[in-house]
């Protein structure tokens, strides 16, 4: 920050963005009582496979060489992809940095603009990888179907390799800005006006306030979204699979895509000594994010009222630029539509606007074998199992971690353990839990519990956030009754709760790596489907495209039926 505007966000009034003192529970062992399914789950399912990875390297095969020896040239490949994980921490920032632009230059476009915008962006977040990988694959294809190279081929072959770049890129973005978008705005609306008021006193423009005065009053709010997608960013694994054509995927491999392939190449102890340093990376940068915050998570009070309004001149080109960014959000999922209801042979061989069009489309392939249909069953069952143990188990841990009896050491602990599992890659605990689990790997109960464990530090540290929201008074009146304050609590934090479980959903529904690493292929999950007809992509574009729709139809309704309370969950999370 520079000299001055440090000196403008110090003489700026300050207004504290945390949630208000917390309440007293009963006592430190009901604490440790409600902490207790959540450790065990946590314990069986993900403490202890990592532990027997990290011991595995350091004992097995070249014991503590291991490390060095899977860095040495002779594993071909291993750093490349280690810095094309860094890559995808970097790309995870600036989606954020994407989000609260968007959000900050939204500010003045009106209610309906506005809204329309939220949507669109919003929509991406609950799609499948996969589907993203179809998608953006199908516009930048370089075959005579792909719509970037019929509009600009001369350009696009121009790009040479460094076009899957922008493919897996822009795919990534395009996914996790919408989520950045919702929070920031919601953000930005919270930001007392007095903080504004005082940067145009001292003659700040609209971007230096924004980075003078707005960013670090939001940076508890960006925390949280920081957490978020870069859980998304280390566990990029299925849009690199689908995105990427297999003969140039060796280029753009990440450290988790590259534990896969050759696991079996670099034996027990090396592979070992790799995951646990792809999760080293991924929990340095989640410990910088913990250390910058250092306090609680923000509860975003009440509506401070909006900045004066920008001229008329720059509010139209601010709606200009709205329509171009909702368009072009909108553009994917267009051209995915498009494509479903062409023949699948027209899919293959032309773009969408040579015509091709039928009532059946592609639907009827995607659907021909059964497998698919059969599929999308067991994944909805595998999703509202996991969504309903993942709140029975979160509520009591995130309730525990609101009491004041617990140790102010141990309450640090637990956060700084709920932050690094939340950016847990799977493969870490991936062999060791397939090695124990066995036989009972082709359960959708045991599926349903795993995503549960993989999901359940995110929903923590919402429900927390909310939970620490409630008003002090709502909580002591059934203390003092003799009652536990825990359904009243969820009753006030009742969106709060739906986002967990609607999160839980969708990323099982969504899922590729937990079934393709424990039990494939076994397993009858429609991501799964849909990767092994990836394989086939220059036949199967037609096929791909009406399953990524149906695959996309399920979480958007969802969103589309819980949109409200999931913008109140994220942002706020108490009943207002």
């Amino acid at each position: 920050m520079r000299p001055q505007d440090a000196l403008l966000f110090e003489a700026t009034p300050r207004h504290d963005l945390r949630a208000p003192a917390r309440w007293h529970g009963r006592g430190r062992w009901s604490a440790w009582g409600y902490l207790l399914p959540a450790t065990a789950l946590t314990t069986v399912l993900l403490l202890v496979p990592l532990a027997r990875t990290v011991v595995r390297s350091l004992t097995a095969q070249d014991g503590p060489a291991n490390y060095a020896k899977v860095m040495a040239d002779g594993e071909v490949g291993v750093w490349p992809a280690l810095l094309n994980s860094a890559v995808w921490l970097l790309l995870a920032l600036v989606v954020c940095a994407l989000g609260l632009g968007l959000a900050w230059l939204a500010r003045d476009v009106g209610p309906r603009p506005k809204a329309l915008l939220l949507g669109v962006l919003t929509l991406p977040t609950v799609t499948s990888p996969l589907t993203a990988g179809v998608a953006f694959r199908l516009i930048f294809d370089l075959a005579p179907r792909g719509t970037a190279n019929a509009l600009l081929p001369e350009e696009v072959l121009f790009l040479g390799p460094g076009w899957i770049w922008l493919v897996l890129g822009l795919a990534f973005a395009w996914q996790w800005t919408g989520l950045a978008f919702l929070v920031f705005h919601v953000g930005l609306a919270n930001v007392p006006k007095n903080l504004l008021r005082m940067g145009r006193v001292f003659g700040a423009g609209r971007l230096r306030r924004l980075r003078a005065v707005v960013a670090p009053a939001l940076f508890p709010t960006a925390a949280l979204v920081m957490l978020i997608v870069l859980t998304a960013g280390v566990r990029v694994f299925d849009l690199i699979l689908v995105g990427a054509p297999g003969s140039i995927q060796a280029e753009v491999d990440v450290a988790g895509l590259f534990w896969w392939r050759h696991q079996g190449d670099l034996g027990e102890g090396r592979s070992a000594a790799l995951a646990v340093t792809l999760f080293a990376m991924a929990a340095t940068v989640a410990l910088l994010v913990l250390w910058r915050l250092r306090r609680d998570w923000p509860e975003a009070g009440r509506r401070p009222g909006p900045e004066p309004p920008a001229p008329r001149r720059t509010r139209a080109s601010l709606r200009v630029m709205t329509a171009a960014v909702t368009v072009l959000w909108a553009l994917p999922f267009a051209l995915l539509l498009l494509t479903s209801f062409r023949s699948p042979e027209a899919a293959a061989t032309s773009g969408w606007w040579t015509g091709g069009y039928g009532p059946a489309g592609s639907y009827g392939e995607a659907f021909g074998d059964t497998s698919f249909a059969g599929a999308l069953a067991s994944t909805a069952q595998r999703g509202l199992l996991t969504a309903v143990v993942t709140v029975l188990v979160v509520v009591p841990a995130a309730y525990a971690l609101t009491h004041e009896r617990l140790p102010r050491r141990t309450r640090r602990l637990v956060a700084a353990a709920v932050v690094l599992l939340a950016v847990l890659p799977f493969q870490v605990a991936a062999r060791p839990l397939g090695e124990t689990l066995n036989t009972w790997l082709g359960s959708t109960v045991v599926l349903s519990f795993v995503h549960a464990a993989l999901v359940l530090p995110l929903g923590v540290l919402l429900l927390r956030n909310a939970f620490t929201s409630v008003p002090r008074p709502v909580v002591l009146r059934p203390l003092a009754q003799g009652r536990s304050a825990l359904l009243r609590v969820m009753a006030e934090c009742g969106p709060a709760v739906v986002t967990v479980a609607v999160i839980a959903f969708v990323l099982a529904w969504n899922d590729l790596v937990v079934g393709l690493l424990l039990n494939w292929p076994a397993a009858n999950q429609a991501p799964l489907v849909m990767l092994q007809q990836s394989r086939q992509f220059a036949t199967s574009a037609g096929a791909l495209a009406a399953q990524g729709v149906v695959l996309t139809a399920v979480p958007a309704l969802l969103l589309l039926a819980t949109g409200g309370w999931l913008i109140r969950g994220l942002t706020q999370g108490v009943r207002r």
